[in-house]
């Protein structure tokens, strides 16, 4: 019986996954706990496991896709026991099919097939009176081969080229004749086509290089699982009717605290005397949390994550100051990376004086804190007006500003 592994929901804001990486082949036997693979969300990479034992049937996802949550990215068969295996006599009735296949596919127009090495133009191949093309191919790879003096034959017998080879295949080995490696690296890092370059000579990494410098060509960096999810959260936030509320508040630096924890601990307990810093909105109605929970902004790399502290009022600073110091030695789970009702932000370790931060997700609001100077510190609060009014709002702030003076 089949049983198909779909793309598993890890967040509440995860609407696709990306498989990174599989940990099984076709034909594997699995059993109920094994880890299948690992999946990017939006938030965290996670690993997927198997609930049934089983036999792999089929992978129909590789590896770097990006799959819609609860679409499937394998089949199990729970009835076989062990790997199948193809017999020798299988394979040779299989042949046939697979020589037909092909014939077929030859006999179709060709199209430009996808591939990562940027295109040649066939007018730039050198010609040749007496090229040794055979082998097991496309007419045109076997066209291409001939106008470049390409052997396929001898290419295949050494594992150079593939089986059956295809107008792609040729292009990219003619460009290991005119490339060096690195030189060709360049060009598909910055997506750039061959035909750009005279193909008299080999091409070194230098010369791509002047020529990315000279046309001044912008290099594509594809954004991560964790930049689509801040895009996308970003978004959301500018769609919500915001206003900001500017203070300055006295603060008693810690020597052996992070100013960090002091946020998050003053405004967890300042949170519980403030229902609605606890809310979010569902609908047409509030969901207001009994506890404290503050997503906190934490950089790593050039990605940017919410971490969430939980039931921030129950624990202590040295508590709190333990869990920020953790935070930039280890990955997060996605439970990590949700449930929160209120934010911060601290770019005061960059000297920064003042900034406005935007609001996390269904958070109600976000405090952005300053550089400290002088025993003050300048905080920006960003409310969502659908949640908390400008009463409400200046009420927890001043409730805020006593206690972190009362800490004093």
């Amino acid at each position: 019986m089949d049983y198909k592994i779909v793309m598993p929901v890890l967040s509440d804001t995860m609407d696709k996954g990306k498989l990174i990486k599989w940990h099984v082949k076709e034909g594997d036997v699995v059993h109920k706990g094994d880890v299948i693979a690992e999946v990017e969300s939006d938030k965290a990479i996670m690993e997927v496991q198997t609930f049934k034992d089983g036999v792999v049937k089929k992978l129909l996802v590789k590896e770097g896709d990006e799959v819609p949550v609860k679409e499937p990215i394998a089949i199990l068969d729970t009835e076989v026991k062990e790997p199948v295996t193809k017999t020798q006599a299988s394979e040779q009735k299989e042949q046939p099919k697979e020589k037909t296949v092909v014939q077929k596919e030859e006999s179709k127009p060709q199209t430009p097939q996808k591939s990562e090495v940027p295109p040649v133009l066939q007018e730039l191949m050198p010609t040749s009176t007496s090229p040794s093309v055979e082998g097991y191919a496309s007419p045109a790879a076997k066209k291409a081969a001939a106008k470049a003096n390409i052997d396929i034959e001898s290419l295949q017998k050494e594992g150079i080229l593939p089986k059956p080879a295809h107008l792609k295949d040729i292009n990219e080995e003619l460009l290991k004749r005119y490339f060096t490696p690195k030189a060709l690296h360049l060009l598909q890092e910055y997506q750039i086509d061959a035909k750009k370059f005279s193909m008299d000579h080999k091409i070194n990494e230098k010369e791509v290089q002047d020529f990315i410098l000279k046309n001044n060509i912008p290099k594509p960096v594809p954004l991560s699982s964790n930049q689509k999810a801040v895009k996308q959260n970003v978004e959301g936030s500018t769609k919500k009717p915001t206003y900001l509320i500017m203070e300055t508040f006295d603060i008693k630096p810690y020597e052996d605290v992070k100013l960090t924890s002091v946020f998050i601990k003053t405004i967890a307990d300042v949170m519980q005397r403030h229902p609605l810093t606890r809310a979010v909105l569902d609908g047409e109605r509030y969901l207001v949390y009994p506890t404290s929970n503050i997503s906190v902004a934490v950089a790593k790399g050039n990605d940017l994550f919410m971490v969430v502290c939980k039931n921030a009022e129950q624990k202590s600073l040295e508590e709190i100051d333990e869990w920020v110091r953790g935070l930039k030695k280890r990955n997060y789970s996605a439970e990590e990376l949700s449930g929160s009702t209120f934010g911060i932000s601290n770019l005061g370790m960059f000297g920064i004086d003042r900034f406005s931060a935007m609001i996390n997700k269904k958070d109600s609001g976000i405090a952005a804190f300053g550089a400290l100077n002088n025993g003050k510190i300048k905080v920006t609060f960003t409310f969502d007006h659908r949640v908390l009014n400008g009463v409400d709002a200046a009420k927890f702030v001043s409730d805020l500003k006593n206690s972190f003076k009362g800490n004093g």
